[in-house]
């Protein structure tokens, strides 16, 4: 055998216990920066605890080539089998494929949102049962509770709802998976402004967060008192029917939180002005009786992410549009109209990503891969080099790792876009299911 590959935390301990470590073979960290020389003698353990921290599990030892472990008196250790892990590669770094260990964090991430996400739409079921049979009344303890368990999870991984399947097929439970949606996207977005813009515009409370992600939850309480036949329209709204839409919030959302005697600000002002313009003379923005100016941050946060979810989910008149082009659109009618909102923008696309999960891309070898996570991004080929639908489930993809940028392997830009919808027939079974599993 020329060199085996040896458990790291092993190695780890020999250096801590006086040993030292020589690995025989240049070694390379995830950037490919030279990081270990072949001839060096490692007795600081902080070399090999940085490589750890990248996500290294093991380090190939050639002992034919120099490279070998010694106790503090110099013996040559000889490791267990049980301390080495056969090697069948070049001679470069070997470790867990850090794509593997990625996409079984994002599982397990996705199965506990899931479980956060399922508990919060029954909770807002009932509050939304609870209006529509009182007129106006429901349990704002229940809402507060179901919201601070959202939050709790959101400070664990800020991303973590925006792993779930966006809903492409049906919208029966719209009203319910919006309330959520927004709350999951703007509390992140919110907490990002205050974080880094909070001081320059006066809003410097993070400790307000949960108000602010209640009002979230809530912003679209007054459309449960709109006529449903109205409401579920499959066609497009007359004129007159979208004035009544149009009261629910400034109009029927203000009534029911002051049904409710609730008007802390922070709250109500996302439900009243999530309409509201964002710009001078921003069309179909309502009220019409409030200025750019007059809305706080934290609502046009509220606006965004409520036209994002709104437009990447399946409505009864209308299928999901490609994330990708909800995110391009946005800023292409967004980042020149002040500062604000300029900032209130950057805290968006940093939470939501450019290519954001859900989005279907062109690679620039002609196949089409699906986002699972815009951290990279990660995605996932799903068809051959002329769209054709591929026979096997893929392997995910880094598209941020160096291999595959040496290769020039990117997104083409320059070809349009497509929606979920669309390329589902040509998604493998095993990847249907791996995807819009929750």
């Amino acid at each position: 055998m020329g060199h085996v590959n040896t458990s790291i935390d092993r190695l780890i301990k020999i250096i801590q216990q006086g040993g030292s470590v020589r690995t025989g073979i240049d070694i390379y960290n995830s950037k490919k920066t030279k990081t270990i020389e072949k001839t060096t003698t490692i007795k600081d353990e902080n070399i090999l605890l940085k490589l750890r921290a990248e996500g290294i599990q093991t380090l190939p030892i050639s002992r034919k080539l120099g490279g070998g472990t010694w106790d503090k008196q110099g013996t040559e250790l000889k490791l267990t089998r049980g301390e080495q892990i056969d090697l069948v590669a070049k001679d470069v770094l070997s470790k867990l494929p850090e794509i593997d260990k990625k996409i079984e964090q994002i599982e397990q991430i996705k199965k506990e949102a899931s479980v956060k996400f399922e508990n919060a739409k029954k909770n807002i079921k009932k509050v939304i049962s609870d209006i529509k049979d009182t007129g106006g009344e429901f349990d704002y303890g229940q809402v507060e509770n179901t919201v601070t368990e959202l939050l709790d999870f959101i400070n664990t991984d800020e991303s973590a709802f925006s792993l779930l399947t966006r809903e492409i097929f049906s919208y029966d439970d719209y009203l319910y998976n919006h309330s959520i949606n927004v709350c999951t996207i703007g509390t992140p977005v919110i907490k990002h402004f205050i974080n880094k813009y909070g001081k320059q515009f006066g809003m410097d409370y993070p400790e307000k967060i949960k108000e602010i992600s209640i009002g979230y939850f809530m912003h679209d309480a007054g459309k449960v008192l709109v006529p449903e036949e109205i409401l579920n329209k499959k066609g497009p709204l007359t004129d007159e029917e979208f004035e009544v839409v149009k009261t629910h919030s400034y109009k029927l959302g203000m009534q029911v939180f002051e049904k409710n005697h609730l008007n802390d600000p922070l709250i109500v002002d996302s439900v009243k002005w999530h309409h509201g313009p964002m710009f001078k003379d921003e069309g179909r923005c309502y009220p019409n009786d409030v200025a750019p100016e007059e809305i706080p941050a934290y609502v046009k946060v509220c606006k965004l992410a409520d036209i994002y979810d709104a437009l990447t989910s399946v409505r009864c008149y209308k299928n999901a549009f490609n994330p990708i082009e909800v995110v391009t659109d946005l800023f292409t009618k967004y980042a020149t109209k002040g500062k604000l909102v300029q900032k209130v923008l950057l805290s968006f696309i940093s939470v939501v990503g450019i290519y954001p999960p859900g989005s279907v891309v062109f690679l620039s070898n002609g196949q089409m891969a699906y986002i699972i996570d815009s951290k990279g991004p990660i995605l996932l080929v799903f068809s051959d080099d002329r769209g054709g639908a591929l026979k096997h489930r893929p392997d995910p993809i880094d598209l941020s790792d160096p291999n595959r940028v040496a290769a020039g392997l990117k997104i083409d830009h320059k070809r349009p876009m497509t929606t979920p919808v669309k390329v589902y027939n040509k998604l493998p079974k095993g990847l249907r299911e791996m995807i819009f599993s929750k």
